[in-house]
């Protein structure tokens, strides 16, 4: 009688993975229309990289509702840091991409998200950018805390740099346009 309960738990377990499986897979077909993320040209170009885990990506107004096309709901080790693009995702056994600058909403700390969750409320770095015309949230274990505070600031100083770009190419044309 034990054996027959062995082999119904252990069908059961398989039944409930398959259904997980399948689940996972039907949310990655329903955000296919999600845009996929761009690659790098150089990836060795990359600077002021740091270590850490990717944890994921969701969406930034559900913190529940992870992104799964393209790879990016995929936990992986990763290499963080920019490249002339923006800011580079190297990722070991995972598709690697890359946030333009002009789509970097902005960067903060938090507790966890789905997939990860480590208590503290600056344990991983939360990078908010745009992903077609959603905004999204990726997250980032840094190994050292630190890392991931100055990769923070980077991140700010680097949306600062390309508001004001963007505001002064703005007055340009107002003033080209008026001079007309």
């Amino acid at each position: 009688m034990r054996f027959v309960w062995t082999i119904v738990l252990l069908v059961a377990l398989l039944l409930l993975w398959r259904m997980m499986f399948s689940g996972y897979r039907g949310r990655a077909l329903r955000q296919k229309m999600l845009p996929r993320p761009i690659g790098s040209r150089d990836w060795q170009g990359m600077r002021d990289a740091f270590e850490g885990v990717y944890v994921s990506t969701t969406d930034a107004e559900n913190s529940l509702d992870r992104i799964a096309a393209h790879g990016l709901g995929t936990r992986s080790a990763v290499a963080v840091g920019f490249v002339e693009e923006g800011v580079g995702f190297l990722r070991q056994g995972a598709r690697s991409f890359v946030v333009p600058t002009a789509d970097v909403v902005g960067v903060g700390h938090g507790p966890g998200m789905v997939g990860k969750w480590v208590g503290r409320g600056d344990g991983l770095v939360v990078l908010r950018w745009r992903l077609g015309d959603r905004v999204v949230d990726t997250g980032v274990k840094p190994r050292r805390a630190a890392e991931g505070a100055r990769f923070a600031e980077q991140v700010e100083e680097l949306v600062r740099r390309h508001r004001e770009d963007r505001n002064e190419r703005r007055r340009r044309e107002d003033e080209d346009g008026g001079a007309r």
